[in-house]
């Protein structure tokens, strides 16, 4: 499953309905898919994308960030266990 961005700042502002998310993200059926392919937006400080690939299985996030090693990434990363 491929995730758009295009609602994503929607949803972080309150923009937007439960609904209206439904209506806009039901068709890909994500829920049935292995893998999730989610571009993230860094905004700041030169804004560009990364790219996150998640292993719904294995439980595995692979984080793909062209400028790793011009900019550190570790705090920008929470890990939190269920």
């Amino acid at each position: 499953a491929i995730f758009s961005m295009h609602d994503l700042p929607r949803i972080c502002y309150n923009a937007t309905t439960d609904d209206t998310l439904w209506k806009m993200m039901s068709w890909t059926k994500y829920w049935e898919k292995l893998t999730w392919i989610l571009p993230i937006h860094c905004p700041s400080p030169c804004g560009h994308w990364v790219m996150c690939t998640i292993n719904i299985v294995s439980q595995h996030l692979l984080l793909f960030n062209s400028f790793a090693e011009e900019r550190p990434w570790k705090q920008e990363i929470w890990v939190r266990s269920f």
